[in-house]
């Protein structure tokens, strides 16, 4: 299981701040950086920018909603950025939350399974260099994308349930989970994907002395996010009411045992949401330091093989 870091430009100073926690996180030992997308920066104009200062890093979106952006358009921003990356992008991409796409946007967000795979299967072949010629009941166009990029990037899709896991098994090239543990990846999502599809998991990870200050934290953190339709559905799933119940909370042997169960649950990358932990100033460093040095020793191991 690789490594990686969600990054959150809010907390940056500037531009200049956030391309220096990119070159940061590659130094560091991370396998990939992750940035969303909802109303802030753009998140592929920062990963264009983040691939002129760094060199081996993978750089994803984790994600774009598909609706917010036509595909010959997002086609042409990935292709772009792969460009710009030489060939390091991950395109995250996802239906959007009804909610977002409906009050705030003026966008409709009915038949999500319907529109999402019209829009997959636009974007792929424009990804590939294709020119593609469709006539759907969302899609209609006869266009290509002819950036010469190193290759086209690998497509994850955002997918918590049956349909939209199946959808990605079918027309991407893994998922993108959120707030989704060991035991609902090993029981839903990993027997429904193809052998190779990458599963990338996001979740708060605190390492710390004080358990139920740091649990405490993530609520308080995450909690708008979690009070999202989809992710209140998966948290029910697994049990939980609140994203600090799937967290990775604790001391390192506590995490590590944590890490173990998500690898041997089929993960494949880990995109970890570190959190400031009031009370205990030291927990997001120390986290962040103790991530770092996993990534090091699992891509030394990969090395090895």
């Amino acid at each position: 299981m690789r490594i990686g870091l969600q990054l959150d430009p809010r907390g940056q100073r500037d531009l200049a701040s956030t391309l220096a926690a990119f070159a940061a996180a590659e130094r560091d030992g991370f396998a990939s950086v992750w940035l969303g997308q909802v109303f802030e920066q753009d998140a592929l104009t920062l990963l264009a920018l983040a691939g002129t200062c760094t060199e081996r890093i993978e750089l994803g979106t984790s994600v774009v909603p598909l609706p917010t952006r036509h595909p010959t358009a997002l086609a042409q921003q990935a292709l772009t950025v792969q460009v710009a990356t030489r060939g390091r992008l991950c395109l995250g991409v996802g239906s959007g939350h009804p909610a977002l796409l409906e009050r705030k946007l003026g966008l409709p967000a009915d038949d999500v399974v319907g529109r999402t795979r019209e829009a997959l299967a636009v974007l792929r072949p424009l990804l590939r260099g294709e020119h593609v010629v469709h006539e759907g009941r969302y899609q209609r166009l006869r266009v290509a994308t002819p950036i010469a990029a190193p290759k086209p990037p690998p497509v994850l899709l955002a997918a918590l349930g049956p349909r939209m896991i199946a959808l990605a098994a079918e027309l991407a090239d893994g998922v993108s989970l959120v707030y989704a543990g060991a035991a609902f990846v090993a029981r839903a999502v990993r027997p429904r994907l193809p052998a190779r599809a990458r599963i990338v998991a996001s979740l708060p990870v605190v390492v710390c002395d004080d358990a139920a200050r740091a649990r405490a934290a993530v609520d308080a953190y995450t909690g708008p996010s979690s009070r999202l339709p989809v992710y209140a559905r998966v948290l029910a799933a697994q049990g939980a009411a609140h994203p600090s119940e799937v967290a990775l909370v604790g001391d390192e042997a506590r995490v590590e045992d944590g890490l173990e169960a998500l690898a041997a649950s089929g993960v494949t990358d880990l995109n970890p949401i570190l959190v400031h932990v009031d009370g205990e100033p030291g927990a997001a460093r120390r986290s962040r330091e103790w991530l770092a040095e996993r990534a090091r020793r699992r891509a030394r191991v990969r090395d090895l093989r």
